[in-house]
């Protein structure tokens, strides 16, 4: 399996992560944000949170948060590529 740059970066992003965030826009100034201490995790919790009618139509999207703080947004095509044989 090959990545990219970026896609190179995320895999590290992951690999150091403090721990991951699934969250979601729920309007103005308002969000909902979930802390998982692994990636599968936050996917679930993504799911979960894609659910509540106050979420509408709206997609979750998960970070990778390094012990400093700094947030990696995971791309889908990245998990994907993660997740395949």
């Amino acid at each position: 399996m090959r990545f990219d740059e970026i896609e190179t970066r995320a895999v590290v992003a992951i690999r150091r992560a403090d721990h991951f965030t699934a969250s979601i826009f729920l309007g103005r100034g308002k969000y909902r944000i979930e802390k998982r201490s692994t990636v599968i995790a936050a996917m679930q919790a993504a799911r979960e949170i894609e659910s509540d009618p106050a979420a509408f139509t709206r997609r979750a999207l998960i970070y990778a948060i390094a012990p400093d703080g700094h947030a990696t947004l995971l791309t889908a095509a990245v998990i994907a590529k993660l997740l395949s044989p």
